[in-house]
């Protein structure tokens, strides 16, 4: 039998080693990790967004507010812990809860946070 002879008889003894139940295994495998991918976008599309006003975050509100120090002072001391945050997003109230983590970039939460301008 020649070299080429050789590799496809091989590759068709492995292809009938494949089995239905692989196959389904396979296709669970897909949906769970499609499911996975659904349910990070999700909490993606829930949390902070442009244009977002925020009202509350943990401890600091519109009350107690002097400045981004105050906020940051919170991440700081929050790492790791849920934290609840408010915003107004286009007009309605929205209750969050971040954690604040230690990730490739700078910061403990992947988005920078700026005065309203008014």
């Amino acid at each position: 039998m020649s070299e080429e002879q050789t590799r496809q008889s091989e590759g068709s003894s492995q292809a009938r080693g494949v089995t239905v139940s692989d196959i389904q295994e396979l296709i669970r495998r897909k949906e769970e990790i499609e499911a996975q991918i659904k349910a990070n976008y999700e909490v993606l599309e829930s949390g902070l967004q442009v244009d977002d006003e925020i009202v509350e975050f943990g401890s600091v509100n519109t009350q107690n507010f002097q400045s981004l120090h105050n906020i940051g002072n919170v991440v700081q001391h929050s790492e790791g812990k849920p934290l609840n945050v408010t915003v107004i997003r286009r007009g309605e109230k929205h209750q969050l809860r971040l954690v604040p983590t230690r990730w490739a970039g700078k910061g403990l939460l992947g988005c920078n946070i700026i005065p309203l301008q008014r």
